[in-house]
């Protein structure tokens, strides 16, 4: 349910000696020269409404007067009145049914902006930020998505650094992946060693077996047996020598001990290296896979900023505040702060639905128009003060604290 003003009386209230004010409109427009009862009646709505400030209000009741009043009706039958005396302010507020009801009752049904058309402007970056995040219906939490992206990026940055530290490698392919043993080396030599005095033994054998078959040729007569027996000795022997493996030259095997080590040492450089080239390939990868994860992160931001339903075309916001149209909303002008301030209580869809402005002469025709049609859409009651010199078109015009319709 939504509630507006249908009648607001103003007496002895400030400069305004007395003013009755029935909206017919969403825009309500006051106007009249400066110091002639337009800013007190501002003033008188919004204390009415949402009480009153001492800091703000000095001297409510007007010079020369024992008290002063404003009484607001509203739409759904409640009335509200604001008393001023020397001695202080009252409140008394009246349902439809003839109930009490005080000022947590009002402040219940107001926006959390409250009615001032510029309190928006005057909050910090952060409060700003607050405030529309409070509004917009986004399908992330911006704090939970951002401190997750920093995350990403903390974690992204220390892959890099351990990526650089391992600089550029140079890795050898036409190296083994395996050192050779220094101790199969010597293994291998002593094999050569033992079967080459196996082979000089068995050449030894066959020359002395040679030899005595040379003797008992020359004693042939007296030892024809014995050289039947050498002659099968030699035979035998000849048999061995020849089933003898003949072993390798031990020379090569004893020219890579003596640089087995330098070898070895190669080697072992080029496995690190190969090492450190896939650590950096895998350091890659995992920067790359952060690098989409933000992607990623930056991606639903964007997508939820894009389904989002803003108050108001072209604003949007960063980790520092709110932004209009592209850049921060305090570098915006007088006049577009001003509307998206109005746009942001009517965003948060309060009960009752007033907001009183200042210094409307910031906004030219164009603005007022937009104004308008931005309070008539969510069916709030604009009250706006605009210094003019004479009544014009004007349905209130004030002068010397007195209203002129």
């Amino acid at each position: 349910m939504s509630t507006k003003i249908t009648k607001a009386t103003l007496t002895n209230f400030q400069k305004v000696s007395f003013a009755e004010i029935v909206p017919s409109g969403n825009l309500i427009v006051l106007a009249g020269k400066n110091e002639s009862g337009k800013t007190s009646t501002l003033d008188g709505l919004q204390a009415a409404i949402c009480g009153h400030n001492s800091r703000d209000i000095k001297r409510p009741i007007r010079d020369g007067h024992g008290k002063g009043a404003i009484e607001i009706e509203l739409s759904d039958g409640s009335t509200l009145l604001r008393g001023y005396t020397p001695s202080g302010s009252t409140l008394k507020g009246k349902d439809a049914a003839g109930v009490k009801f005080g000022q947590s009752d009002i402040d219940s049904r107001l926006s959390s902006l409250g009615i001032d058309g510029r309190k928006f402007i005057s909050l910090g970056a952060k409060e700003q930020l607050a405030a529309l995040l409070s509004i917009v219906d986004l399908p992330f939490v911006p704090a939970e998505l951002d401190a997750q992206r920093k995350k990403i990026e903390v974690a992204r940055l220390l892959v890099g650094q351990q990526g650089k530290a391992i600089g550029d490698v140079a890795v050898d392919p036409s190296l083994p992946l395996e050192e050779t043993s220094a101790g199969d080396l010597i293994a291998a030599i002593r094999a050569a060693e033992d079967a080459k005095r196996a082979v000089l033994a068995a050449e030894a054998a066959a020359r002395n077996a040679a030899g005595n078959v040379s003797d008992i040729k020359t004693k042939i007569a007296a030892l024809t047996a014995d050289l039947a027996t050498w002659e099968a000795e030699m035979k035998e022997s000849s048999a061995a020598l020849d089933a003898t493996e003949r072993p390798a030259d031990p020379a090569p095997l004893e020219a890579q001990l003596a640089g087995v080590e330098e070898t070895n040492a190669t080697i072992r450089a080029n496995n690190a290296a190969i090492q450190q080239a896939k650590r950096k390939d895998s350091l890659r990868d995992e920067y790359a896979a952060l690098t989409a994860d933000i992607e990623a992160i930056d991606k639903r931001k964007k997508d939820g900023l894009a389904a989002a339903v803003m108050p108001i075309e072209g604003l949007d916001f960063d980790d520092e505040g709110v932004l209009y149209q592209g850049v921060p909303f305090s570098r915006a002008s007088g006049a577009k702060q001003l509307i998206v301030s109005a746009a942001m209580i009517m965003a948060t869809n309060p009960e009752l639905r007033v907001i009183v402005i200042r210094d409307g002469n910031v906004l030219d025709m164009d603005n007022l128009a937009l104004l308008d049609a931005m309070a008539e859409a969510t069916n709030f009651q604009v009250f706006i003060e605009i210094v003019a010199p004479t009544a014009d078109t004007h349905e209130y015009f004030f002068t010397d604290g007195e209203l002129n319709k």
